[in-house]
């Protein structure tokens, strides 16, 4: 029973890890979309409240207009953390050509899914590594030492 409930722990490790790899991944996806294929633009404020999501602790809500770099214009906003600097009458945005809706404050990104997926990625290498060193041994035996 001992042996059941330390493989049980194992299995639920593993699977928050993978879990966590899962989400970590698609939020890194999404920054490294603004770093490979994203624009810089410089906008115009039109805009700044405070505002909230759900019971969320306030935001700066910033609302701004850019044009393109097909010259098309766009009017949009971000929702900032309420620490973040006051922004003066422009601002450079982030945005994917082509998407709508995609901009944002030039800044405004989580690197903490960065490190989260990193880390993610060290612990799935490393239950890897272990997982195939025990298949090896139940496979072939226990390694040999070498004599001296």
């Amino acid at each position: 029973m001992i042996n059941e409930d330390a493989e049980l722990k194992k299995m639920v490790w593993i699977l928050i890890v993978v879990v966590a790899f899962l989400v970590t991944g698609y939020l890194s996806f999404k920054k490294l979309k603004y770093a490979v294929w994203g624009a810089t633009a410089e906008a115009t404020v039109t805009n700044t409240f405070d505002t909230s999501l759900g019971r969320r602790s306030p935001l700066l809500a910033v609302e701004y207009t850019f044009t393109d770099k097909d010259g098309q214009q766009h009017s949009e906003r971000d929702d900032v953390p309420i620490d973040w600097p006051e922004p003066g009458p422009t601002v450079n945005v982030q945005y994917l050509p082509g998407v709508e809706d995609s901009s944002r404050l030039e800044g405004h990104s989580a690197k903490v899914a960065v490190w989260m997926f990193l880390g993610s990625c060290v612990l799935l290498g490393f239950a890897g590594f272990r997982l195939y060193q025990m298949a090896s041994e139940a496979v072939s035996g226990p390694p040999r030492r070498r004599k001296r």
